[in-house]
């Protein structure tokens, strides 16, 4: 499809130049605390004495608001602009890390969880929708990649860092540390994007509309659609990764240094991927290859920890998954850039992020009746998951080389 072009409004060049820095700085504290939780939230719920059962919906439950919050999001930022929300959500997202500290329960826990879900839910849309706005079509494969190699390093520095902290000082700094980072970021965002205003074309009545309609518009597009089924199925596969792996490694004897460490390994493979000119691949030929090959190395990467968590396997196992990670992701963010029109790009990236929201519900919850069932060392999680990407890679794949190159 052809795509309007919006309409940037700046005092100076250097105006929006700051503007699409300050997105991205919004992009990395957004993953910067989504990877915190990744080595700390089942841990956690479990040291307050939730089962494993009620473990995995303690992690789903994040999800679960963010899902909602996701296509509230979209709506509201094609209606009021992008400036906004986003900064509220910082602040709404600082506060709600700082109730961490206050929690006495696995049921209050629960509380905690989906109000940060719910207040962090605007980041990441809107953020990827601001880019999209500024950046050009032909620069959009490095603009997806600086952004891919931001979300990377955030993965490559959270999860070890809240590790070391949770040893040495237990789980209350880590979350006034991260609800530190997200409120600095509040008067830094603010005073970028208020110099900046981007208007889009005028919309066409479809795009106008604020509905169900509007979302399944969005979902039959067949590139759209593509982005979705990839993100789907890949953070299946991730709400088995991060509620199943950190519960193995504690069961096994390992710390929570060692449990951030795992996740470091997947996110440094991922940003040398997505930092590398491997991004510009799909803009040659077509952004299947990418995204069929990356769930493929997914799953690949599961399969291999289900082996067990010896130091060969586990570092084996989770460079495959940072590979496929950073195949897939820019593709898949590129994808739902092009094949939205400006007016509705917000709603375009909070499905996408609703759909991202809904992969990781499944996967912690099933991830965590697995475990109640087959026990918390079980490969059972692993050879699921890794079964699920490593069989929807080659399909995707088989599409992709049975066609030509993506169609604009």
């Amino acid at each position: 499809m052809r795509e309007p072009q919006a309409s940037i409004a700046a005092r100076s060049p250097v105006a929006a130049a700051r503007a699409l820095w300050a997105a991205r700085l919004v992009v990395f504290v957004a993953f910067f605390d989504l990877f915190v939780q990744y080595p700390l939230a089942a841990p956690y719920a479990e040291w307050l004495g939730a089962a494993p059962a009620l473990t995995g919906f303690i992690v789903a439950s994040y999800s679960i608001a963010n899902l909602a919050g996701n296509i509230g999001a979209g709506m509201l930022l094609d209606r009021f602009g992008r400036a906004r929300p986003l900064v509220l959500a910082l602040l709404g997202t600082a506060l709600v890390l700082a109730a961490y500290t206050m929690v006495r329960d696995a049921y209050q826990l629960i509380i905690v969880r989906l109000l940060h879900g719910l207040a962090v839910a605007t980041l990441a849309p809107g953020a990827f929708a601001l880019i999209g706005d500024l950046t050009a079509p032909d620069e959009r494969a490095r603009a997806m990649g600086i952004n891919g190699a931001l979300i990377a390093i955030a993965a490559m520095v959270a999860p070890p860092l809240a590790g070391v902290l949770q040893d040495r000082l237990g789980y209350e700094p880590i979350f006034l540390a991260d609800a530190a980072l997200m409120a600095l970021a509040v008067p830094v965002t603010w005073l970028a994007l208020r110099r900046v205003h981007v208007e889009p074309a005028a919309p066409s009545k479809a795009e106008r509309s604020h509905s169900v309609d509007r979302y399944l518009t969005l979902a039959r597009r067949p590139r759209l659609a593509l982005a979705y089924a990839t993100i789907l199925t890949f953070t299946v596969s991730l709400g088995f990764l991060v509620t199943h792996l950190p519960l193995a490694i504690e069961v096994g004897g390992g710390t929570a240094a060692q449990r951030g460490l795992a996740f470091s390994i997947y996110a440094l493979v991922a940003a040398l991927v997505m930092a590398s000119p491997l991004t510009r691949y799909s803009d040659r030929r077509g952004r299947s290859r990418p995204l069929g090959l990356g769930l493929l190395l997914v799953g690949l990467g599961l399969l291999t920890l289900a082996l067990g968590l010896a130091r060969p396997a586990l570092v084996l196992g989770m460079t495959s998954f940072g590979l496929g990670f950073g195949l897939l992701f820019p593709s898949a963010s590129a994808l739902v850039v092009e094949a939205s029109a400006p007016a509705e790009r917000g709603s375009a990236f909070g499905l996408f992020y609703a759909l991202y929201s809904v992969g990781v519900i499944v996967g912690a919850t099933l991830s965590g009746l697995l475990a109640s069932w087959a026990g918390m060392a079980s490969p059972l999680p692993f050879l699921i998951s890794g079964f699920l990407s490593a069989t929807a890679g080659p399909v995707i794949l088989l599409g992709a080389l049975g066609g030509s190159r993506d169609a604009s």
